[in-house]
């Protein structure tokens, strides 16, 4: 997984999000942005965060080696859970948290969805993003602005709305932990509202800068939509996200459904879950919408091994 995110060198500036005037978001000052940082595999590897400037946190997962491991400050959100909790006991603790509106999930995407390599001012109200379905991050010269928001990207449903029966202001619709900054051709035209899976007989969808970006094949909605290899880990464990917390909602399926409230491909999203393991960016996401936005956690960041169990 490309990790595209570093630590802000100044944690006590909330982010100006006056840009977006739709809608205003309390900040608090206390971010949390894991203090690890790794090296960028992406095609532009000169952005490197080596410095780490905080005290190193321990890891308190039982996550595979390679997952990136949650921060142990965390761990006392899950200590009423054993280390193999049930679906409904993972939903009591996670389904709880602040709802916010589809507009005031575009005004935290400036920090939850921003590059921080690239953009490592915390202040910076309009920062370089990490787009999902996107081939041309972590440049400069191609990675899209916050303000580029409706031209570049917009945001993107992960559980499709057709596959859930919701709308955007929804509970389940603006939550973040499924709802991302995306390359905008690609969620409009290529991914729709088709389900996840190996598309293997079909074609690339351009994303904005016209480069290679997503697979598909099929219909809009019974059809079937293949993302990068290094967005795939990213977008199955905001669908096991979305299917223990909206369970009436949301129902993973070994098919490829056009209708009703389920969607597919779960075998294959459990594969993704492992060939593209947890990196910087994703943990550091989650830390953001804990400690910033929703107060809640996608469990199958920090405990990667609870996909296998529940699924």
């Amino acid at each position: 997984m490309l990790s595209s995110c570093g630590k802000p060198s100044d944690t006590s500036s909330p982010v100006d999000t006056s840009s977006d005037t739709s809608s205003e978001i309390s900040s608090d000052t206390s971010d949390n942005i894991s203090s690890d940082t790794s090296n960028n595999t992406a095609s532009d590897t000169s952005n490197d965060t080596s410095s780490d400037t905080s005290s190193g946190t321990s890891n308190s997962s039982s996550s595979s080696d390679n997952h990136y491991d949650m921060p142990s400050e965390y761990a006392s959100y899950y200590s009423s859970l054993g280390s193999n909790p049930t679906s409904s006991q993972l939903k009591s603790i996670v389904s709880s948290h602040t709802k916010l509106s589809y507009d005031e999930a575009r005004s935290a995407m400036a920090k939850t969805d921003r590059d921080w390599t690239l953009s490592p001012n915390n202040s910076d109200s309009n920062p370089y993003m990490r787009l999902i379905y996107a081939a041309y991050n972590f440049k400069t010269s191609s990675a899209a602005r916050f303000n580029d928001n409706n031209t570049i990207w917009d945001r993107e449903h992960i559980w499709a709305k057709s596959h859930g029966g919701f709308d955007n202001n929804a509970t389940p619709g603006s939550d973040l932990h499924h709802l991302r900054a995306s390359d905008k051709p690609n969620n409009n035209s290529w991914r729709n509202s088709r389900n996840f899976g190996n598309a293997t007989s079909g074609q690339y969808g351009k994303d904005y800068r016209g480069l290679n970006s997503g697979k598909y094949s099929g219909g809009s909605l019974d059809g079937i939509y293949e993302p990068l290899d290094h967005d795939k880990g990213d977008v199955a464990r905001a669908c096991f996200y979305m299917a223990v917390v909206y369970n009436t909602n949301c129902t993973l399926v070994n098919s490829y459904p056009g209708t009703g409230k389920t969607l597919g491909h779960l075998s294959t999203l459990l594969e993704w879950h492992e060939l593209d393991p947890v990196d910087e960016f994703e943990m550091n996401r989650n830390n953001l919408i804990y400690d910033n936005y929703q107060h809640n956690r996608n469990p199958f960041i920090d405990h990667p091994e609870w996909a296998h169990s529940i699924f």
